[in-house]
């Protein structure tokens, strides 16, 4: 993986966009996935993506059972893409609690279903989801949302426009209104109260599969309070082209920077 070099370094700081002495750090949780997520080739770009913007310092956990609090400590901000078995009562805490305690966590597309949901099936040997165990509770409340699993689906992936609904939202302000996905659009998600939608996408009926379209504005970002942190959601992400494209760049590191700080910077009018 690239780092910064030290001339990049300099231009970045010279423009503001670089604080060394206190970046944000960040701690991506991974290391297992569906067959459909692979998070080998995704999770060195999510990582390369923060770095290069001159605002993080990142990490990778990929072993997570086992965890504690001392581990998540010295973070500001996880970033959960990982979809795997539940994660044992220490490790789970440890998560939980270092987001109530006011730090922040942004979680990627295909977290919004699976073992922490109770939810098993979805790969090629098992295609029938079915329920199978219990759900993570907790993290149902961190991201807002549930999602029965006779509703679980989506259209055919296709290029669509998601909208900034909030659009003083500190991670959407100075952008653009509209910016392009390349993505699956997951629909018939039911959101808790408390989750707030800041970008939504139109689930046309026109694309086939996953049932159809519901012909509505699905929610595509959303923001979680949970204790005194932040927790942002978004179904976008679900591979590398996916989060190649300049509207998931932007979303994200702006995420990230925001559940971490709970601000985020102007967006750089240079580029």
């Amino acid at each position: 993986m690239k780092k910064l070099s030290w001339a990049f370094a300099i231009v970045l700081a010279a423009a503001g966009l670089l604080d060394a002495a206190n970046p944000i750090r960040v701690l991506i949780l991974t290391g297992n996935s569906d067959y459909s997520h692979p998070w080998r080739p995704t999770v060195p770009f999510l990582r390369e993506t923060l770095e290069n913007t001159g605002r993080f310092d990142v990490r990778v956990e990929e072993e997570l059972r086992g965890i504690t609090a001392a581990t998540l400590a010295p973070y500001d901000v996880l970033v959960d893409y990982y979809y795997g078995p539940r994660l044992g009562e220490v490790t789970e805490k440890a998560i939980e609690d270092f987001v109530r305690s006011g730090k922040g966590m942004v979680a990627i597309h295909g977290t919004d279903y699976g073992p922490f949901f109770g939810q098993a099936g979805g790969n090629p040997q098992e295609p029938k989801r079915r329920m199978e165990g219990e759900p993570w509770l907790a993290f149902e409340e961190m991201v807002g949302m549930d999602w029965k699993i006779e509703n679980i689906g989506h259209t055919r992936r296709h290029v669509y426009p998601v909208q900034w609904t909030d659009k003083e939202h500190p991670i959407a302000k100075g952008l653009p209104p509209v910016f392009l996905a390349n993505d699956e659009l997951h629909h018939r998600i039911d959101l808790k109260p408390n989750a707030h939608v800041i970008a939504t996408a139109y689930d046309d009926p026109a694309i086939p599969g996953g049932g159809g379209g519901t012909g509505k504005d699905e929610p595509v970002i959303w923001t979680v309070p949970f204790g005194q942190g932040r927790v942002v959601m978004t179904v976008l992400g679900h591979d590398l082209l996916a989060m190649t494209q300049p509207g998931f760049i932007q979303a994200f590191t702006r995420a990230v920077e925001w559940t971490a700080t709970g601000d985020v910077k102007p967006p750089d009018r240079a580029h």
